[in-house]
């Protein structure tokens, strides 16, 4: 079986949740199957960070880095369907030495090669819907380009043989918003490697606790992007009713451009309680996964949730929005708490319970970590996506085109 993974995002390109989730993917792929001399992946995606050309994982698994023209922040649309020419281009090529026997596109971004790849060789297109743009604009389009982008996530889910998605709640949201049946959706969640994100020496963990609690203050932790839809000034917003309570509370905050937040703090009056840490690497998050006392993540709109993931597999206790993808992972009293969307008292009430009762949040965090590590194991995603592949190949074979 040959297979054309196309995706807009791979290292060292990484933008979002897309690139970490085919980061993760293919390597997994790769080692479940670096025997098996009938399965092949080329995965194709532009270069916009640089990287090789060509790069080889294992003895199946290529990936082709092609030049494609950059993204223009007024014509994201059309610029990123320019680039997707350039994709099917070099797809062409590729396929003219060997066919492929399945296409598999990760989003709407790069849709439109994958739709038009199906039609010229006839073989069954699969299609990762990661979030939706309506989604993300709370069920509304608002503009040209979000139509654009949202009538794309349409033709791709038409088009497609299957829809993956990372989620029951992703699955309903495309049957409410593109009629997607269910019987041609299939739930395949994200995955986690724990290792790393428990991996941080005990003095690095040390300095930070120095810098951020010298004195013992409870320490919460926000990450992610500084987007609405993220829910960050709703938890800023929970500042005021926790600190009464835990006046030596302090809140870490980091995300790129993070410090637009601060005219909030000033008024809400918490910029003493609130540490701003902008843009942080992948080891500094995990150290303060290992050092705070909660991380919180307050999303009015999330498709799975894979920085509560993170946090629960580094061992830390999570309070999450009762939202999307995020309820699906964080079972209220079990692994972590939920709290309503959109509310800051109850993010309050969150805080208060979790450091209320040390025993139970222990025991929580056991759940959590538990659960990261065994329900959301890359080689048990990558084998259910490869019997997904295999399943769809062999309904081709029974079918007129």
């Amino acid at each position: 079986m040959r297979v054309l993974m196309i995706t807009w995002e791979y290292p060292p390109h990484m933008v979002g949740g897309i690139g970490k989730h085919v980061a993760e993917l293919v390597p997994a792929l790769a080692q479940i199957h670096k025997d098996d001399e009938d399965f092949h992946l080329d995965v194709l995606t532009n270069r916009a960070a640089g990287g090789a050309r060509l790069e080889r994982i294992g003895a199946n698994v290529t990936i082709h880095r092609v030049d494609v023209p950059p993204v223009a922040p007024n014509d994201l649309f059309n610029s990123v369907v320019d680039g997707n020419r350039k994709l099917e281009s070099h797809a062409v090529q590729l396929a003219a030495t060997a066919p492929y026997d399945l296409i598999h596109v990760h989003d709407w971004l790069v849709a439109s090669a994958g739709v038009a790849l199906k039609h010229r060789w006839k073989v069954p297109l699969v299609v990762t819907i990661h979030a939706t743009e309506r989604g993300r604009h709370y069920s509304h389009v608002p503009n040209q380009t979000s139509a654009l982008i949202n009538q794309m996530e349409w033709e791709a889910c038409f088009e497609a043989w299957r829809v993956i998605v990372c989620s029951g709640f992703m699955a309903g949201e495309l049957g409410g918003y593109f009629n997607v049946p269910l019987d041609k959706t299939s739930v395949i969640p994200n995955g986690i490697d724990p290792a790393p994100l428990q991996e941080c020496p005990a003095e690095e963990i040390e300095g930070l606790r120095q810098r951020y609690a010298p004195n013992g203050e409870k320490l919460l932790f926000f990450v992610g992007r500084i987007t609405p839809e993220k829910g960050l000034h709703i938890l800023l917003r929970a500042m005021p009713h926790i600190l009464p309570h835990f006046p030596h509370v302090r809140l870490l905050v980091a995300g790129k451009n993070s410090e637009q937040m601060q005219p909030l703090l000033q008024e809400l009056k918490i910029a003493h309680a609130v540490h701003l840490l902008g843009f942080i690497s992948d080891q500094a998050r995990n150290c303060l996964y290992n050092l705070v006392d909660a991380a919180i993540f307050p999303s009015l709109y999330e498709p799975f949730g894979i920085v509560a993931l993170e946090a629960m597999a580094a061992g830390c206790n999570v309070i999450v929005s009762d939202v999307g993808g995020l309820s699906e992972v964080v079972h209220h009293m079990h692994n972590g708490l939920t709290v309503i969307a959109n509310n800051s008292q109850s993010i309050a009430w969150g805080v208060d319970m979790l450091f209320e009762d040390a025993e139970r949040a222990a025991e929580w965090r056991g759940n959590a970590l538990n659960d990261a590590q065994l329900l959301y194991r890359w080689p048990d995603i990558a084998d259910r996506t490869y019997e997904l592949y295999k399943s769809v190949v062999e309904e081709r074979r029974h079918v007129e085109w």
